[in-house]
């Protein structure tokens, strides 16, 4: 189903002026509603991920759908209200959908704070237009070997293409912000399969009045086998690739 974003505010042609231009800019970059929370809302994604299986040697691919919907509210340990939203897996479009994880949202004045499984992550800063680059893993405690992926400093959240449009594949959306987040590597299997190697990517688009539209994560390590190394020559890791297609 196609859905475009709309202006924040229809003026017709002869009372348009660059002065309201600025003021509704300027609206955007306060920048909380990239992250809507209203019970009720939904979004629906199509997937496309990979896991690779450093035992089995192969890449197993997986695709579907996943609708994020905001059911319920809450106070967290430090009394702020909450979001609860339910994260649902179908194989396509005309399978029902099926639990599949549970979300928690806080937003604040000044930021967006998401927890998943355990781990919390620092979203968004507001305002988006002039934020500096900030720790979005900030409250990720490290040292664990769950959290490896997130045990690298060139993390670095920073804002880009404020306010452009961006289409993740089937949709336009008109007001939209980057974040990115890591885009770290080191050697590549497929040119020298003797060296160490791994791919750590994340990429997210947030709309305005919509929420999230387009995220890419890719992380992956590669252990040789040559050398003494007792690596086993295959990746092992993921990715994944989610596309808006659907928002109320």
């Amino acid at each position: 189903m196609r859905k475009i974003l709309l202006p924040l505010l229809l003026l017709s042609v002869g009372l348009y002026s660059c002065k309201k231009e600025k003021e509704d800019l300027s609206e955007i970059a306060k920048g909380n509603q990239f992250f809507p929370t209203e019970i009720g809302k939904y979004i629906v994604y199509d997937y496309d991920s990979t896991i690779w299986n450093d035992q089995l040697g192969v890449p197993l691919p997986y695709k579907g759908q996943l609708r994020y919907t905001v059911v319920d509210t809450f106070r967290d340990a430090a009394g702020r209200l909450s979001y609860r939203i339910n994260v649902e897996r179908r194989k396509n479009d005309t399978d029902p959908y099926m639990p599949n994880d549970v979300l928690s949202v806080t937003p604040t004045e000044n930021r967006v704070e998401l927890m998943q499984r355990g781990l919390t992550f620092i979203k968004m800063v507001f305002p988006v237009a002039s934020s500096p680059s900030w720790n979005g893993n900030a409250l990720i405690a490290l040292g664990d070997k769950d959290n490896a992926e997130y045990d690298n400093d060139k993390w670095k959240y920073t804002y880009a293409n404020f306010d452009n449009e961006f289409d993740p594949g089937n949709n336009l959306y008109e007001h939209t912000v980057t974040v990115n987040q890591i885009d770290d590597q080191l050697n590549d299997p497929d040119v020298d399969s003797t060296a160490y190697a791994y791919r750590n990517y994340s990429q997210e688009v947030y709309a305005y009045n919509v929420g999230l539209v387009y995220r890419e994560r890719i992380y992956w390590e590669f252990q040789p086998k040559v050398g003494g190394s007792g690596g086993s020559g295959f990746k092992k890791g993921y990715s994944v690739v989610l596309r808006a297609v659907e928002n109320n």
